[in-house]
């Protein structure tokens, strides 16, 4: 169900952005979708800090004696 939603969401997007291309508002589009990638981002890296803080210390400590 969930990815039926996420389709019909991105659908919905494309022919959106599609139509603001068509009257020469494009800019507008790149704007959106730069704001949605960056909370993407956002998401991604607190899911990360919050999921494998302690894994992510650990390599960074194994690298760290490697170069030694």
């Amino acid at each position: 169900m969930r990815s039926v939603l996420l389709s019909a969401g991105a659908v919905m997007a494309a022919a959106a952005m599609y139509y603001l291309y068509q009257r020469q508002l494009g800019a507008i589009s790149f704007f959106i979708l730069s704001i949605v990638f960056f909370f993407l981002a956002y998401a991604q890296l607190k899911k990360r800090k919050r999921a494998g803080s302690t894994k992510a210390d650990n390599e960074s400590e194994k690298r760290r004696e490697k170069d030694r």
